[in-house]
């Protein structure tokens, strides 16, 4: 193998695992972006991160049919249930991984049939999957009073380390 091919493979084993590990705490520190507007809000009208000034925003990246999404989603809706009282907001962005998860009508069937209840805005131009940078189902962010991001990750895991941020955050409106 010569230099040239090492110096390569070596740049191309850098960026793959950067690019890999992303939305991971990529965006911890910075201002969430806006929710452009989507094709089609359920469980509730066009939300705002700005009008949600105050609250704690979970963001839920996920897809219908994929397989990691639905092991993800019993955490989610479990967090949702336990703190939306206390101001957790959560909201869910459906972004189809394949045409068919692009069908309102299947969306809306799935959104029922999962029992969520927290607002799922439908994603099908990829606007906001591509404001966040996502690259993988689930894809997860937790947004301050401030509308400043505390927590981003992908995949199955951190359920944890999400719930304390977000007990954190809650903590801070309650005075404790």
């Amino acid at each position: 193998m010569t230099m040239l091919s090492r110096l390569v493979l070596a740049l191309l084993l850098t960026t793959t695992a950067a690019w890999a590990q992303h939305p991971d705490d990529v965006f911890v520190g910075q201002k969430a972006p806006e929710l452009k507007d989507g094709d089609t809000w359920i469980n509730s009208g066009p939300l705002k991160l700005e009008s949600l000034r105050g609250k704690v925003v979970l963001i839920d990246f996920w897809a219908f049919d994929c397989p990691f999404c639905a092991q993800a989603m019993p955490h989610i809706k479990e967090m949702y249930d336990k703190y939306a009282k206390d101001g957790l907001v959560v909201i869910g962005v459906h972004v189809p991984r394949i045409d068919y998860e692009k069908e309102i009508p299947k969306i809306k069937d799935a959104v029922v049939k999962k029992g969520i209840k927290y607002p799922v805005v439908v994603d099908n131009s990829y606007q906001i999957w591509s404001d966040y940078l996502c690259n993988t189902w689930p894809s997860h962010f937790v947004v301050d009073q401030n509308g400043v991001i505390q927590l981003s990750h992908s995949g199955t895991e951190r359920y944890e380390d999400t719930e304390k941020v977000i007990q954190k955050l809650l903590a801070k409106n309650n005075g404790k």
